[in-house]
């Protein structure tokens, strides 16, 4: 069968940036790295933001609007993949594009709440000055809640790539070299345009949190 390009190089790269980061983010904030955690967050918030409005106007297989599925289709999809039918597209599957959209929005969540967030010794977000007291509480706690979801959505991420392993079905491989057999190609949009936005924004996060 012949290789098809599926996912463009920005899909790709900020897909392992954002994994690296939240690895690096966790490893700064439990060992009181605050300044580089700041400087860590502009990159992941700029990747995060990148990739949502790349899921707008970036390669069709990474846009919302063409993975993004009706319960039914999820449904569909859990069914066929217990039944080992289940033949991988040339974007993410029905319940996979949930996944990321979830994904997402937490990590969106995460850099947006630590901007107020604030433990009143060690560290201050950017903003959490300009807000109350209480406000920065509230976003103290959100950061630390959606951390604790995002743990828990990447540990279902992990049991699922395994799942799908074990199915034959290798997850890991398109998101490394970009191809998959079989499908479809998708009309894509050149990666470095993904990756120059995204230097842009955090060069500006930067900047800003400076």
């Amino acid at each position: 069968m012949q290789r098809v390009k599926i996912w463009d190089g920005f899909v790709r790269l900020g897909h392992w940036l954002m994994v690296l980061l939240v690895v690096l983010m966790w490893f700064t904030a439990e060992e009181g790295y605050m300044e580089w955690h700041l400087r860590l967050a502009a990159v992941l918030g700029a990747v995060v933001i990148t990739r949502i409005l790349w899921g707008f106007f970036g390669s069709e297989s990474a846009r919302f609007s063409y993975f993004l599925k009706g319960p039914k289709a999820v449904i569909h999809h859990i069914s066929e993949f217990k039944q080992s039918t289940y033949q991988p597209s040339n974007t993410h599957n029905a319940a996979g594009g949930w996944a990321v959209v979830l994904l997402l929005l937490l990590l969106l969540l995460q850099f947006a709440s630590g901007l107020f967030a604030t433990d009143d010794i060690f560290y201050s977000g950017p903003l959490a000055s300009s807000v109350s007291s209480e406000f920065s509480e509230v976003a103290s706690d959100i950061h630390e809640i959606a951390f604790n979801m995002l743990l828990a959505l990447v540990i279902v991420h992990i049991v699922a790539i395994v799942l799908y392993r074990i199915k034959g079905i290798n997850l890991i491989a398109a998101m490394l070299h970009g191809y998959r057999e079989g499908v479809v190609a998708p009309r894509l949009v050149s990666g470095l345009l993904g990756i120059i936005a995204a230097a842009l924004i955090a060069a500006a996060l930067f900047y800003w949190i400076n």
